[in-house]
């Protein structure tokens, strides 16, 4: 008799519905988690989406919601901290009008995913880490834990 992988039991049965069951409650507790940051996200959103802006929504495990759009673009190439293609901000992901690539949005996904994970408190902590890293001589930004993190979910993809 083999042994079989927690994955197998995920669709059958009682443990099926029990796993599917806390998966969800998991993704409703992140999302409450960081409501305080994506409606902040929403609030950046709506200039994009009243001025010819786009959105979709992703559902991963993770769910965000997408906007793009000539504000967005605008927003994006003249951020405080540098010209960058897209930013997580709670659940709500700006990109660039012409979209992202899949390395780029499973990077954003990734803090999406973060967002959940510390709440309203994310963006103390990744601050933080970016200090961290300039107080050990390294780069506030490819230093920073949270982006290692992100780039390492961008090679698991």
């Amino acid at each position: 008799m083999g042994i079989r992988s927690h994955k197998s039991h995920r669709g059958k049965g009682r443990n099926g519905i029990l796993w599917r069951l806390l998966s969800g409650l998991g993704t409703a507790l992140g999302i409450l988690w960081a409501l305080p940051l994506t409606l902040f996200g929403i609030l950046m959103a709506l200039p994009i989406l009243l001025w010819r802006g786009r959105m979709r929504m992703v559902r991963t495990p993770t769910p965000a919601l997408l906007v793009s759009g000539p504000v967005a673009d605008y927003m994006l190439e003249h951020h405080p901290f540098g010209s960058m293609c897209a930013m997580a901000i709670g659940h709500v992901v700006i990109e660039e009008r012409n979209g992202l690539t899949l390395r780029i949005l499973t990077h954003e996904l990734a803090h999406v995913r973060q967002a959940a994970q510390w709440g309203i408190f994310f963006p103390f902590v990744y601050i933080a880490a970016s200090g961290w890293a300039r107080m050990h001589g390294q780069d506030a930004y490819w230093h920073n834990i949270f982006e290692v993190a992100a780039r390492k979910a961008e090679k698991h993809n």
